[in-house]
């Protein structure tokens, strides 16, 4: 598989205190990775290094051969071609679905950008919805708008963040599997961060476990599930240590 985004050997830091720890990890073209863990181990911050919201002191982070990060050296987020859905999912109150959607679609032909729209509406099953408010939607369809949102600009990678934290548990599983499908028909490489195994399992093709800023296992949830690399693996997992 071709390598779309390197993570090489970062670190970040907040004054004193180490968050990520010598990550290095890689996303394929289309490929679709989970970054696992419990809160405070550095899922959040590792995404938003990707995305330009967090600078590194170490390593060096790339897209399609491009640097993005290095210590003293940052690309701009706007610059980066990277996408992110957020927990709150941070839709504009004032704005309709369509507008929304439409949001990062500046300096665009009037026409290409209603094409663009309505293929985003149909794509998360909204046709219906596009002229009501976020106010007026279910927490799963404020996710969807959020999602075709994050996609209409065409990022190379798309940074999911703990987005289906603020739904019931029913809700998340069928729109974890429902964003997958999205993201595959898009062909969008994306990250999902979550402290959720299941929904980990669901959406990724492969899973990187974390703890404490570090990486303790990559693989696919079979890999995990019967060979975890240690003792924490095992134990998050709910599974049996060799």
């Amino acid at each position: 598989m071709t390598s779309l985004l390197e993570i090489h050997n970062i670190n970040c830091r907040y004054e004193d205190q180490v968050i990520i720890d010598d990550l290095s990890f890689s996303v394929g073209e289309q490929q679709i990775v989970s970054l696992l863990g419990p809160s405070g181990c550095g899922k959040t911050t590792s995404l938003r290094a990707i995305a330009g919201l967090e600078s590194i002191y170490a390593g060096r982070i790339e897209l399609a051969g491009t640097c993005l990060s290095e210590p003293g050296s940052q690309m701009p987020p706007e610059q980066r071609q990277v996408g992110m859905v957020f927990q709150d999912y941070a839709l504009f109150p004032h704005l309709t679905v369509q507008q929304n959607i439409a949001f990062g679609l500046h300096g665009m032909n009037k026409e290409v950008i209603e094409g663009s729209v309505d293929q985003l509406l149909a794509l998360v099953q909204l046709q219906d919805h596009a002229e009501k408010y976020p106010h007026q939607l279910s927490g799963g369809q404020q996710q969807r708008v959020a999602l075709a949102r994050a996609l209409a600009p065409e990022p190379r990678i798309l940074l999911l963040d703990e987005p289906f934290s603020n739904l019931d548990t029913e809700m998340r599983r069928s729109l974890s599997h429902e964003v997958r499908e999205i993201l595959k028909a898009r062909k969008i490489s994306a990250i999902l961060v979550t402290h959720d195994q299941e929904e980990a399992f669901a959406v990724g093709d492969e899973i990187g476990v974390m703890l404490d800023g570090s990486l303790q296992q990559w693989g696919n949830a079979s890999d995990l599930t019967t060979n975890p690399a240690n003792a924490f693996v095992a134990r998050f997992l709910g599974v049996a240590s060799s």
